[in-house]
């Protein structure tokens, strides 16, 4: 098991300059615009963007992709979960009637679908472990858990050797 020691907690800054009413460049703390640390977000260009970035939400989504990634590494380490690799489909179900002003829409992203495949030699069991620590720790996970978001999953372990996990038997019930 691996010991943790105490962590100070911190703040997180961005910097967002706008580049045309539909497109923001986004970088982390003081560094300069335009490296490799920054983002663009913009919009389709049947949105009156130019298609040169991730959309916003988009965006959120890639960071809850990347939030599960890093605190489930941390996860997997201190639990010794031998995780060799994984993929993460995330999509959102979506009401855009509240951007366009057509309604009032209290919860713009109702669901956050999460399909994972988890190339591991480990157990169904541990795999829950492994997603459910996961889900309490990730921050991401839990602004969006606060702000009413559903969550449908489906975490599916693909063995090391690329095929598939041995399918489950169903049990029959004995009369």
């Amino acid at each position: 098991m691996v010991r943790i020691r105490k962590v100070p907690q911190t703040g997180l800054r961005i910097v967002a300059t706008m580049e045309t009413p539909h497109r923001i460049v986004a970088q982390s703390g003081d560094r300069q615009m335009h490296d490799e640390k920054s983002i663009r977000l913009d919009m389709p260009e049947i949105m009156g963007g130019s298609n040169r970035g991730l959309m916003p939400l988009e965006a959120l989504l890639a960071a809850y992709a990347g939030s599960l990634n890093v605190v489930g590494n941390f996860v997997a380490k201190t639990m010794e979960f031998d995780l060799r690799h994984w993929e993460f489909t995330i999509w959102a179900e979506f009401d855009p009637r509240g951007i366009y002003g057509l309604e009032k829409v209290p919860k713009a992203i109702r669901v956050m679908h999460v399909e994972a495949s988890v190339t591991t030699p480990e157990s169904d069991s541990r795999l829950a472990r492994l997603r459910k620590t996961t889900a309490e720790r990730c921050p991401v996970h839990n602004l969006l858990k606060s702000a009413g978001v559903r969550f449908k999953e489906k975490w599916e372990i693909v063995s090391p050797d690329g095929s598939p996990a041995p399918a489950k038997k169903k049990s029959r019930s004995k009369k």
